[in-house]
């Protein structure tokens, strides 16, 4: 099997969703976080992920032409609905390359739930369920993950920095294989940034199923200081010494990279 490798921190034909599909994602080009200015050449923006929520990252893609049919039509409606139920986003992320894996969005968007109980009873509201169609004709591409934070973990993204988020199937030999890597990967690294591994996204257990959802044994976000610096990193002959490992770590390895989505 061959694939790409990541430090670890095809774009799908138009699908129909199930009534389960996120909600934000669909509009996330148009959304915006509250931000905190530094200057004017150099912003930031802090998240807090909350160990006692759910946490949804979704990864989507928006047909050409549609997006005011999103911003205009389905956000003003939906977000009203998807507050009522304690659903809110944190975040969301312009994909800016993809550099492995099975999956190539457009954007990926960080939301929170009060538990899976609110969010099923949210996809289940009579009103929201008139509105996914908005959704559903705009969207050719759609995949969402579920996790939670064993602390609360605040993220602090910055406008000059690149962050990838990845999820990974691990093998039966990552137990011993995975330690290995860091360890051996930890020098060449300090070369390239070095990346930092800003958050660790536990897998939900007993979560949505279907054949939209990512399903991984291990996920989370790391801050590159852009993706040259990633690919700077696979071909340096000390880290190619390391990458073995990680291959015989992991079955699928996805990885985008992308920006945070400041307001305009």
């Amino acid at each position: 099997m061959t694939r790409k490798i990541s430090t670890i921190g095809k774009m799908m034909p138009k699908l129909p969703f199930v009534r389960l599909a996120g909600v934000v994602s669909a509009a996330v080009l148009a959304l915006s976080l509250v931000t905190t200015p530094l200057v004017a050449q150099s912003r930031e923006a802090t998240v807090l992920l909350k160990a006692d929520t759910l946490i949804e990252v979704s990864y989507a893609s928006v047909e050409g032409g549609k997006e005011i049919q999103l911003m205009g039509d389905y956000l003003p409606k939906i977000m009203p609905i998807v507050a009522s139920y304690g659903g809110k986003m944190l975040g969301n992320f312009q994909v800016t390359a993809v550099t492995g894996g099975e999956i190539t969005p457009q954007m990926v968007v960080i939301f929170e739930w009060p538990s899976l109980e609110a969010r099923d009873k949210m996809h289940a509201d009579k009103d929201a369920q008139k509105l996914f169609p908005l959704r559903e004709d705009a969207m050719t591409f759609f995949k969402q993950a579920f996790y939670t934070v064993d602390e609360d973990t605040p993220l602090t993204f910055h406008e000059d920095k690149t962050y990838e988020f990845f999820t990974a199937w691990l093998t039966f030999a990552a137990k011993a294989s995975l330690p290995a890597y860091f360890k051996l990967s930890e020098a060449p690294k300090q070369k390239y940034g070095p990346p930092k591994f800003i958050a660790t996204l536990k897998p939900l257990e007993d979560g949505p199923k279907g054949g939209y959802v990512l399903d991984p044994n291990m996920a989370g976000i790391v801050e590159w200081n852009n993706t040259a610096s990633y690919y700077g990193l696979i071909n340096d002959p000390a880290f190619k010494l390391a990458a073995p490992l990680l291959s015989a770590s992991v079955s699928r390895l996805d990885m985008v990279h992308t920006k945070f989505a400041f307001p305009q």
